[in-house]
C-alpha cells in the first residue's frame, strides 16, 4: 500500500516538472509584462479610454526611485480598451497588482456598473481594488507627480487607506462594495471624490517649477500637487447624483462605525467665563447604531451615536492640568459638540431624502427587518420616513 502511494507521488511530481520545463503553465516573460498599479477610465465620445500606470523596475545604485509610465488604450468596452493597451504596447497588461481604479468625471452621467462590472467579474484583478471619482479627467491624476510619492497612485492610496491613529474622514469604497450596493434593493452607492490641490513651493530655487506634471517627473523633481479626498460622490443606479461635504462625510463615517482616532473640531463654543473658544476633540471610542422602526404606521429612521472623547487642543489659555488623562469633559464643550454632530447627521439624512439616493441603506433595512411592509414603502421610503437622532458625547471619565 505504501509502495503504491510513493508511485503516485512520484508520478505527480514528474508531471509537474514536465509541465514546468515545457512552459505549459503559460508563463509570461517578465520583460514583456506590464505591472499595472492603477487604471484611469475616461469617456471619449462613445468609447472608453483606459490609462494604465505601470511601475517600471529600473532602480539602481545611482537612481533609487522606480520610474513610472502611462499608456492608454481605447475601445467600445473597458475590456476592449485594456486589450488595446497590450496590442499597442507589446506588453501584457497584468492587473493582479492593481489596487486603484480612478473614474473620470466624464463618466458621471454613465451607469458605472458598465465600467466596474468588468473589474468585478474578471479573475485577473482583485475585487478589493479601491474605486474613486476624480473632479476632472482620471488620466490627469496619474500624470501628476506629488511630494508624497513619485508614483501618484501610491500617494493617493496613502490618503485613502490611512494607518491607525489618523482621521477616518474618507468614505473609501472598493469594487466589490460598489457593485453589491448597486445590485441591492437600495441601488445606491458612494466613493471618494478626488480633488487636486496645488501647493506653492517655498524653496526659491523651485519657485518657477509650476505644477506637478510629467516634465517634473522626468527631471527628477517632485511636484507640488496633493490630493483631497474628504468629499464623497453618491450614486443612484450607477449615476452620480450629488456630493457629500467633508462634514457630511465625517457624519457618514461616524454612523457607519469607522470613527475611532478621528479628531473633531468644535468651534465657537459658548463661553462660560471668557471669549468664544475653539476645541479639538479626539475620539477614543465610538458606538453607533442605525435601525428602522414604525411609529403610528409611519417609518422612522433612528440614529444613535455615542462618542468617548478627550480634549486634545484648545485656543484659550488654560492650566496644564486640563490635558491630563481622565478629566471630565467641560459642559459647554460637550453641548456644542453634540449640537454640531447632530447637525452633520441631520444634513446627511436630508441629502439622502432630497436626492432620493439611499446610500444609508434604509431600503435594505426595510427589506431585511420589515419585509411585510416592503411592498407598501419600497418606492417612497425616503420621502415618507421621519428620523430620530441621538448623539451623546462623553469625556474619558
Amino acid at each position: 500500500m505504501k509502495l503504491k502511494k510513493y508511485k503516485i507521488l512520484l508520478f505527480l511530481l514528474a508531471a509537474v516538472l514536465l509541465l514546468f520545463f515545457s512552459n505549459d503553465f503559460g508563463l509570461i516573460d517578465v520583460e514583456k509584462t506590464a505591472i499595472i498599479t492603477a487604471v484611469a477610465v475616461d469617456k471619449d465620445g462613445d468609447r472608453y479610454k483606459v490609462t494604465a500606470q505601470i511601475a517600471v523596475p529600473e532602480a539602481t545604485d545611482v537612481n533609487a526611485e522606480n520610474q513610472r509610465a502611462q499608456i492608454y488604450g481605447t475601445g467600445g468596452t473597458v475590456g476592449a480598451a485594456i486589450k488595446n493597451i497590450g496590442d499597442t504596447s507589446g506588453w501584457f497588461p497584468q492587473l493582479a497588482f492593481c489596487n486603484l481604479i480612478i473614474l473620470g468625471n466624464t463618466l458621471a452621467d454613465t451607469d458605472l456598473v458598465k465600467v466596474l462590472d468588468y473589474f468585478s467579474k474578471t479573475l485577473r484583478m482583485q475585487d478589493s481594488a479601491l474605486t474613486v471619482m476624480s473632479e476632472g479627467n482620471a488620466a490627469d491624476i496619474l500624470k501628476l507627480s506629488t511630494p508624497l510619492d513619485h508614483i501618484s497612485s501610491f500617494a493617493l492610496q496613502k490618503i485613502l487607506l490611512k494607518n491607525a491613529g489618523l482621521n477616518r474622514d474618507i468614505a473609501h469604497c472598493d469594487v466589490k462594495t460598489f457593485c453589491l450596493n448597486y445590485y441591492s434593493v437600495s441601488e445606491s452607492s458612494y466613493m471618494p471624490y478626488i480633488k487636486v490641490v496645488s501647493q506653492k513651493r517655498e524653496n526659491s530655487e523651485n519657485e518657477n517649477g509650476g505644477g506637478g506634471g510629467d516634465s517634473q517627473a522626468q527631471g527628477g523633481v517632485k511636484g507640488t500637487d496633493i490630493f483631497n479626498a474628504d468629499t464623497t460622490a453618491i450614486f443612484l443606479k450607477g449615476r452620480k447624483v450629488g456630493l457629500l461635504s467633508d462634514k457630511q462625510t465625517l457624519a457618514f463615517n461616524a454612523i457607519s462605525g469607522n470613527f475611532s482616532s478621528t479628531t473633531v473640531e468644535v468651534d465657537d463654543i459658548t463661553p462660560l467665563t471668557e471669549e468664544n473658544d475653539n476645541c479639538l476633540l479626539t475620539v477614543l471610542k465610538s458606538r453607533s447604531k442605525t435601525y428602522l422602526t414604525f411609529v403610528g404606521g409611519d417609518p422612522v429612521y433612528n440614529v444613535e451615536l455615542d462618542l468617548f472623547v478627550k480634549v486634545s487642543d484648545r485656543n484659550s489659555a488654560g492650566a496644564d492640568s486640563e490635558y491630563l488623562k481622565n478629566l471630565p469633559l467641560p459642559v459647554n464643550v460637550k453641548e456644542k459638540a453634540e449640537s454640531d454632530i447632530y447637525g452633520y447627521i441631520e444634513s446627511l439624512i436630508e441629502v439622502s431624502k432630497s436626492l432620493g439616493c439611499d446610500f444609508l441603506g434604509v431600503k435594505k433595512e426595510l427589506y431585511r427587518r420589515h419585509y411585510g411592509k416592503y411592498s407598501v414603502y419600497k418606492d417612497d421610503i425616503l420621502n415618507s420616513m421621519r428620523y430620530s437622532i441621538k448623539v451623546n458625547v462623553h469625556g474619558e471619565k
